[in-house]
C-alpha cells in the first residue's frame, strides 16, 4: 500500500500555523504538527483528526535549539511519514532598541526565523524531490520589504526569508518542488501582537488581517504554486506606496511609526 502524504507545519499550536493546520485538514491533508511543548498541540491534532478524518501526528520541540530540526527530521523518517509539503511557519517577532537588546532576543530571531527554516528546507528537500508535485511554504512578513528601525532583527530576518525563498525557487525550477513565501502584515496571534498592532492606531487596524484569512491565502497560493503572497489589497497598496517614496522619507516615516511599538513594548 502506498504511504499517505503528509503536510508538516511548524508553529502549529496557535496563530497562523494553527489556522493553516485547520485549513489544510479541511482540504483532506494529513498533518504533522510541530510547536513548543505544553502549548496544547496534541489537542489541536486530535480535534482536526476527528473533524476531518485525516491522519495527524504531532511533535513538540524548540526549533531554536541547534539539534532540534535534525531531531524532527529523524523522527519523521523513523515513523515513515511521507512529507510532500513543508510549511515553515514558526517564527518570533518583536521590537527593540538594538543597542539595549539582550543576546537571547538576538539569538531567538536568528535561530528560529532563519536557521531553523533553512535547515528544515535542506533536510526535507531530497524527500520533496521524490514527488511529482511538492511544496515549501515559508512564512515571511511585509517587514521583509523595508529596513525597519526598531525591528532591525525581525525585518532583516524576514528579508532573508524572502530572498532565500526566491533563490531556492529559481534553483528548483524544472523540478516538482514549488517554493512560496507568504508576507502578511499585522495578525493578532497573541497578547504581544495585539499590543504591537494597537500601538499603530488606525494604520494597524486598516492593515491587519485575521489568522484564518492569512492562512487560507497562504495555503491556496502554495497549492497554486505562486511565489509571493501578500494577503489583503490594502497591504499591496502599502507596499506600492512604500516603494515609490524616496528612501529618506521612507526611513523617516518608518522611524516615526515603529517608535510607537518600542514605546509600548520596551517601556
Amino acid at each position: 500500500m502506498k504511504e499517505p502524504f503528509y503536510t508538516l507545519i511548524t508553529g502549529a499550536s496557535s496563530g497562523i500555523g494553527k489556522s493553516m493546520a485547520w485549513y489544510c485538514g479541511s482540504l483532506g491533508m494529513n498533518l504533522i504538527l510541530v510547536s513548543l511543548p505544553e502549548e496544547g498541540l496534541g489537542q489541536v491534532a486530535q480535534e482536526i483528526e476527528e473533524k476531518y478524518k485525516v491522519k495527524t501526528a504531532f511533535y513538540e520541540t524548540d526549533l531554536s535549539v541547534l539539534a532540534s530540526p535534525q531531531a524532527l527530521f529523524d523522527w519523521t523518517q523513523q515513523n515513515h511519514f511521507n512529507v510532500n509539503s513543508l510549511i515553515n511557519n514558526a517564527g518570533v517577532a518583536g521590537a527593540s532598541v538594538f543597542e539595549s537588546s539582550d543576546i537571547k532576543y538576538i539569538d531567538d530571531r536568528i535561530l528560529l526565523n532563519i536557521r531553523a527554516l533553512v535547515v528544515l528546507s535542506r533536510l526535507y528537500l531530497p524527500i520533496l524531490r521524490l514527488h511529482e508535485k511538492s511544496y515549501i511554504l515559508n512564512v515571511g512578513s511585509m517587514a521583509a520589504f523595508w529596513p525597519i528601525p526598531y525591528k532591525s532583527l525581525y525585518s532583516s530576518s524576514k528579508a532573508f526569508v524572502l530572498y532565500f525563498s526566491k533563490s531556492l525557487r529559481s534553483e528548483l525550477k524544472g523540478t516538482g518542488v514549488s517554493v512560496t513565501v507568504l508576507c502578511p502584515n499585522g495578525v493578532r496571534t497573541n497578547g504581544a501582537t495585539n499590543v504591537r498592532i494597537n500601538s499603530h492606531g488606525k494604520v494597524g487596524r486598516l492593515t491587519e488581517l485575521s489568522a484564518e484569512r492569512v492562512a487560507r491565502a497562504g495555503v491556496d497560493g502554495m497549492l497554486k504554486r505562486k511565489f509571493v503572497i501578500i494577503p489583503g489589497r490594502i497591504n499591496w497598496l502599502v507596499l506600492i506606496i512604500g516603494k515609490i517614496l524616496p528612501p529618506p522619507i521612507q526611513q523617516k516615516l518608518l522611524v516615526r511609526e515603529f517608535m510607537k511599538e518600542v514605546r509600548v513594548t520596551c517601556a
